[in-house]
């Protein structure tokens, strides 16, 4: 007969051969069977994240006003595109200011002024320049931009 101490002895090692002879200590591979290892030598891919592009707004007053005041993600996720919108008394849209007729621009914690030398109050650089520094709040001038 066996005595109860080696009965539990044995039944330890039959547990410990069905639980942990398969048992290597290694984490499963990303979608693999409970059990399954990853397999040795290859390295972890990683998912790249690709980097959003960074957003801009604009309201066009060019045709009013001879501007167009840029925001960027800051602004944009500070105020909120509705409220940027909701202030713009020109043409708001999701993009950039044109391009095309830009004396320069002038740059604030607020957004950025495009000064243009089109529309019923063009500026020439020197001016623009000046009511950059000057303004409320004064802001970074960069000629042509």
């Amino acid at each position: 007969m066996i005595s109860t101490r080696t009965s539990l002895t044995l039944v330890a090692i039959v547990i410990f051969g069905m639980f942990g002879a398969g048992c290597d200590n290694k984490p499963a591979a990303e979608g693999a069977k409970p059990g399954e290892a990853k397999p040795e030598g290859k390295a972890e891919q990683k998912a790249e994240k690709k980097a959003e592009p960074a957003k801009v707004a604009s309201c066009n007053v060019i045709k009013a006003e001879s501007i167009c005041r840029q925001f960027g993600d800051a602004n944009i996720s500070a105020a909120g595109a509705d409220f940027l919108k909701n202030m713009c008394t020109g043409e708001f849209k999701m993009e950039a200011c044109p391009a095309d007729k830009r004396v320069g621009s002038c740059a604030t914690p607020e957004g950025t002024k495009i000064y243009y030398n089109d529309g019923p109050l063009p500026m020439a650089a020197d001016a623009a320049a000046k009511a950059c520094k000057e303004g409320v709040p004064a802001g970074e001038w960069k000629a042509g931009q």
